[in-house]
């Protein structure tokens, strides 16, 4: 009773935000609701992992593909799959701000999934792009990581749990306001982010049990650094 009386008065609620903004009818809003829901689910369930994970693949001990343009994982692969995924998610987040405004989200008391996202974005769009340019530049000189390097990685990874997590509280929040989610759509998107979690965790644990093993001794560490200089460039 008592939930059914929460959806009730935030239906209501939501009516009267539409009779105040005649120009936004519901069926516009809802393809607006269904957008942002769709895009921001790629952008962190998809798109972000799969950056994450391109910088681990094993290419340069794949035949067919360590004497192609893909063994420059990090422009090749992990900065175009970044740049697609950052411009979807400004233009999710733009959707989501108009979204909590028609829906007076942005007064107290404020959702955790609007807090939440607007944190997230904020961090990616702040730091992400200027750490992983200044990392690239000293790579190329010094064929080393900088700590900018582990910056780049640490927060990236710690942004990407958060907007997998947002994406449970954007399907908790929307049912609120009376909105049925389809179970096959949570089934969807959690088997894909186990699917891609898991492989993400595997890239990284063989990366970095597989750089212990053939760790370069300090005699041929310069010729090593060189390899790598000539590969990233």
């Amino acid at each position: 009773m008592i939930f059914g009386q929460e959806v009730h008065d935030s239906l209501t609620a939501t009516e009267e935000v539409y009779q105040k903004r005649d120009f936004d009818t519901f069926m516009i809003f809802n393809r607006k609701r269904n957008a942002h829901a769709c895009i921001m689910s790629i952008v962190f369930i998809v798109l972000y992992p799969l950056g994450a994970i391109s910088v681990h693949l094993p290419i340069e001990h794949i035949p067919i593909l360590k004497n192609t343009y893909l063994k420059k994982k990090i422009m090749a692969i992990h900065a175009p799959i970044q740049i697609l995924a950052f411009v979807m998610m400004v233009g999710g987040m733009a959707l989501g701000i108009r979204i909590a405004h028609d829906l007076e989200y942005l007064n107290n008391p404020v959702h955790a999934h609007v807090v939440i996202g607007l944190l997230t974005v904020s961090i990616i769009i702040l730091f992400q792009p200027i750490m992983g340019f200044i990392q690239h530049q000293h790579f190329k000189k010094t064929g080393g990581k900088s700590v900018f390097a582990y910056l780049h990685r640490w927060i990236g990874r710690g942004a990407i749990v958060l907007g997998m997590i947002n994406s449970g509280l954007g399907f908790q929040l929307a049912e609120t306001t009376g909105v049925i989610v389809p179970t096959h759509s949570y089934i969807r998107s959690y088997a894909l982010l186990g699917v891609l979690v898991f492989i993400w965790f595997s890239v990284v644990m063989f990366d970095t049990l597989r750089a212990r093993r053939q760790k370069p001794s300090l005699d041929g560490s310069l010729d090593e650094r060189e390899k790598r200089v000539a590969t990233e460039i």
